[in-house]
């Protein structure tokens, strides 16, 4: 019976780190309807199942705490070895794939009958079933000790590669991923309208519009969308460091002082002040904001832009120059101010942090950024997700998430100068 509206549910059979990530994805209200308890104590499960060994104990669990609803999730190598009426779910898992299928359990809920083995409960053997309870609670507990030991070991970098590899497979959210849902549900979409409308359209017609979908998905949601080269000077090469050592953690942070970036941001500042454009002078082209617009205008190419975000200006060689609203201005392309400081960000952190930023401090992400427009770097999205569902640092996310700190620090650096993060 749900409790305070919300149905149960227990998991089993996942790797130490990936039950971490389904513990954050429940507790975090991702999980509408479903709170996580105990799995023996759960009206419903969710269940891992990579291999035979892991069926095998899933199946053995099942028999001595008893059967009841629940959604597998499963490698795709795997998937044969469930049946059943079970929900199931092939790896990688994504968050919009888990909470329509938790929609599904929920009706299934719903509608599902009392158990037999409730019913036959009676009370001439009350001090057997206590006894089972105890027994359930304290393997349960053995269970959850165990879990917590792992996943602190994984927390300080005690995993192994292995663990690493199979949470970022599992548990990342990639855009192939969208695309299979979007399409997914496209299609689902279409059924309900043929369905409902008398007239069914030709075969020719219906593959047409399948082969503009797809080309428009594959043209428009291909990830990644940037090169190899784009990602080397977005992200750099850093290696991940120890940042409790000071020899080490000096490797990552740097000064902002002299350099671009912080000119743009106080351009930005200026002329959203001031109302009237304004002209960054000192560097080789021009480079004006728009406040009216929200846009930069620039004559400069990306290669010496590029150049530029490496440069320290000496004293006084860039400054601001305030220019009058009907001030006649150069030919050249404009571009939105978020995307330009996004790129400009990347461009000047590659990988590292400035030392205005603390990799240990906490923060929330109010918005997920628009990646059909900003520099959509390795594992952003998963990054994104997870840094908006709760307070977390930046090496809390490379942690949880196993990948390297480069492309979380990017992220962070990014984010920061389009004012994503909530104060």
């Amino acid at each position: 019976m749900p409790v305070n509206g919300k149905h149960s549910i227990g998991i089993i059979g996942f790797a130490a780190n990936e039950a971490a990530m389904l513990e954050i994805f429940f507790n975090g209200n991702k999980a509408k309807g479903f709170k996580l308890v105990p799995a023996d104590k759960a009206e419903s499960l969710l269940i891992g199942i990579s291999d035979a060994n892991s069926r095998q104990q899933v199946e053995g669990w099942v028999r001595q705490n008893g059967s009841r609803p629940f959604i597998a999730v499963v490698d795709s190598g795997a998937a044969e070895k469930v049946n059943g009426k079970s929900i199931r779910l092939t790896r990688p898992l994504s968050m919009g794939a888990l909470q329509q299928a938790l929609s599904d359990l929920q009706l299934q809920l719903g509608s599902a009958p009392v158990s037999s083995a409730s019913q036959m409960m009676s009370p001439e053997q009350p001090l057997q079933g206590q006894q089972d309870q105890r027994t359930a609670a304290f393997a349960e507990w053995q269970a959850r000790k165990e879990r917590s030991s792992q996943a602190l070991n994984a927390w300080k970098g005690g995993n192994s590669q292995r663990q690493s590899e199979a949470l970022r497979s599992r548990f990342s959210l990639e855009r192939n991923e969208l695309n299979n849902l979007i399409l997914d549900a496209q299609n689902q979409l279409r059924q309900q309208h043929s369905e409902v409308s008398p007239p069914r359209p030709s075969a020719r017609a219906t593959e047409a519009e399948v082969q503009e979908t797809e080309s428009l998905l594959s043209d428009e949601l291909r990830a990644p969308r940037i090169s190899a080269e784009m990602i080397q000077q977005c992200c750099g090469n850093l290696p991940d460091v120890n940042l409790d050592s000071a020899s080490e953690r000096r490797r990552v942070y740097f000064n902002l002082d002299g350099l671009l970036l912080p000119w743009i941001k106080r351009c930005i500042e200026a002329g959203n002040a001031s109302g009237k454009p304004q002209q960054v002078v000192g560097v080789p082209g021009a480079l004006f904001y728009l406040p009216e617009d929200k846009e930069f205008l620039v004559t400069l190419d990306s290669d010496l832009l590029l150049q530029l975000t490496r440069t320290r200006f000496g004293f006084e060689e860039i400054s601001l120059l305030e220019r009058e609203p009907d001030a006649e201005l150069p030919k050249g392309r404009r571009v939105a101010a978020d995307e330009l400081l996004w790129q400009l960000a990347l461009f000047t952190a590659r990988g590292r942090l400035p030392d205005t930023l603390s990799a240990e401090e906490h923060r929330l992400l109010n918005s997920i950024p628009d990646f059909e427009r900003l520099l959509e770097t390795p594992h952003a999205r998963s990054i994104a997700e997870l840094w908006q569902s709760q307070r977390l640092s930046a090496q809390n996310i490379a942690s949880m998430l196993g990948v390297p700190q480069r492309f979380v620090f990017s992220f962070l650096v990014a984010a920061d100068a389009i004012g994503l993060y909530c104060p």
